[in-house]
């Protein structure tokens, strides 16, 4: 199959053999694929410095099966964040499609929600707010919405009471969190789903959740880009 060219994001690279790039590419056409950069470690191939992550470009490619080969890389415009926390907010988004999305299924609402957030990176103020509503997002797009207007009793949530929410059942009405289950407020529920998360409370409550929801399928794992960003932390003190 030969692909003309279309915007997609870089999601990783690595090196392959002696002068190549293998890369992990979002399209919003064609889903998370896998191809390869013929060449593009060679000092004088022009598409390496395109080849960054978190950058949208227009590529072309081939495909053959599960593996792909790059045909050609052209600028696009798009934010490409910058600075060391937008970076290392964009490898931990990346890690997570790159670890929970499939191969081949397009994700088109979810390809404008990662542009969107890159866009919204730009703004170190609201990185935590961004970060929750598209991790949100993501968990819909799996098929992995959570539920946050309604309990398991199919009442409506109530910004006033606690809950114990269970990422496979909802929110259960009471403030003990029983096993596996995690202690949170209507309020934050409420406000996760208007996506209005400018409260601090509500933000470290949201995180919460969003951590427990993709552990639950990320598995036990553990993301390179979170402890990168432990370490990063750790050499500012």
């Amino acid at each position: 199959m030969r692909v003309e060219l279309n915007p997609c994001y870089i999601l990783h690279s690595r090196n392959y053999r002696e002068t190549s790039l293998l890369l992990d590419v979002f399209s919003r056409r064609y889903g998370r694929i896998s191809l390869v950069a013929k060449g593009a470690r060679r000092q004088k191939n022009d598409s390496r410095a395109l080849l960054q992550p978190g950058r949208k470009i227009n590529i072309a490619w081939t495909m053959r099966r599960e593996l792909g080969t790059l045909t050609r890389a052209e600028p696009c415009h798009g934010s490409n964040p910058q600075g060391a926390s937008a970076l290392l907010t964009v490898f931990y988004v990346n890690e997570l499609l790159v670890r929970l999305l499939h191969r081949h299924e397009p994700h088109a609402e979810l390809f404008d929600s990662y542009a969107e957030t890159l866009e919204k990176l730009t703004d170190s103020a609201t990185e935590q707010v961004t970060l929750r509503i598209f991790e949100k997002r993501l968990l819909e797009a799996l098929g992995y919405g959570l539920a946050l207007d309604s309990d398991t009793e199919g009442n409506a949530v109530r910004p006033d009471e606690d809950y114990n929410y269970l990422p496979e059942r909802g929110p259960e009405p009471g403030t003990s969190p029983g096993p596996g289950g995690l202690a949170i407020s209507g309020r934050t529920l409420l406000a996760l789903a208007e996506e209005n998360l400018g409260d601090e409370i509500v933000l470290a409550e949201a995180k919460q959740l969003m951590r427990k929801a993709l552990g639950n399928l990320l598995g036990d794992k553990p993301l390179a880009s979170r402890k990168l960003y432990q370490f990063s932390v750790s050499m500012r003190r």
